[in-house]
């Protein structure tokens, strides 16, 4: 009966935190440390390299910090899809720039990016790889990349991702449908 109780009150307090961010940089402390674990994981698979994850993630609070005192939402399910919209956006744009410029190097030095390796073995799907894997979600659009690792690498169910994504739950259900269709295309080289 404890266990039951405790929760309600445990979820007020993140609630009431959220509140006082708006004004007290000490609440606001609290929420970076709560959250920042979670968002610099979530850029790490995004981006899937640590360096840059960590700068997308200094980026990320930097704007929760400046951004704070504007902030609608009052529980911590707010805060939540906002600071992972924050993050999502952040990381969409990181690779929008780094995919202009590998373009504009690959077009100066007259070169093209070599198409993925093909994989037909479907014994191949039980061992394939993580620089594969993420070589594939990278061919992906920014959206679906990001519903893609809201699902899997952080376990968010769909609701979540929608309030994230700013889409309906079954609209996320068939577009990451969709995704992993595509992702196999890309990993089977049927592009």
């Amino acid at each position: 009966m404890v266990a039951i109780m405790a929760k309600p009150v445990e979820q007020r307090a993140y609630d009431d935190l959220v509140v006082l961010a708006k004004t007290q940089a000490g609440a606001l402390g609290r929420l970076y440390e709560l959250y920042y674990d979670r968002i610099f994981r979530f850029c790490v698979h995004r981006l899937f390299n640590k360096t840059t994850a960590e700068d997308v993630t200094s980026s990320v609070f930097l704007t929760v910090a400046r951004t704070m005192r504007e902030f609608k939402g009052n529980t911590e399910q707010d805060f939540r899809s906002w600071i992972y919209t924050i993050a999502a956006n952040q990381a969409n744009a990181h690779i929008r720039k780094t995919m202009r410029r590998k373009r504009l190097l690959s077009n100066a030095l007259g070169h093209r990016q070599a198409d993925a390796e093909a994989i037909d073995d479907p014994a191949a799907w039980s061992s394939l790889d993580w620089p594969t894997l993420y070589a594939a979600i990278q061919e992906l659009k920014p959206e679906h990349q990001t519903i893609l690792t809201l699902r899997f690498f952080e376990n968010m169910d769909y609701d979540e991702i929608g309030r994230v994504v700013d889409a309906r739950p079954a609209t996320i259900r068939v577009t990451l449908h969709r995704t992993l269709r595509r992702l196999q295309e890309v990993l089977r080289g049927e592009e």
